[in-house]
């Protein structure tokens, strides 16, 4: 039993160093303790509004052009079906 203990005792120790190693490491690469993180969209703002406001209407007229394109083509098939249609009477 206490060499099992030693060696989860072992096994523990290295468990910790290897935290402590990977701690110091992210600090190094992650430096955001010492300073704020700046923020895409901050409070100060005032732009904010017209920002928001653009993309709502950017994206309106996205989806309208979609809409129409969805048309455009739904037209063009059944165009295409009454065609085949016809030429099937026709035999």
């Amino acid at each position: 039993m206490k060499l099992i203990k030693l060696i989860k005792r072992f096994f523990f120790t290295i468990h910790v160093i290897i935290w402590i190693i990977v701690h110091q490491i992210e600090n190094w690469l992650y430096p955001y303790y010492d300073r704020p993180v700046d923020y895409m969209f901050d409070d100060d703002d005032n732009d904010e509004e017209i920002d928001h406001i653009s993309y709502l209407y950017s994206q309106v007229e996205s989806a309208n052009e979609r809409i129409q394109r969805l048309q455009s083509e739904m037209r063009y098939i059944f165009t295409h079906i009454n065609l085949n249609e016809d030429k099937k009477t026709e035999i």
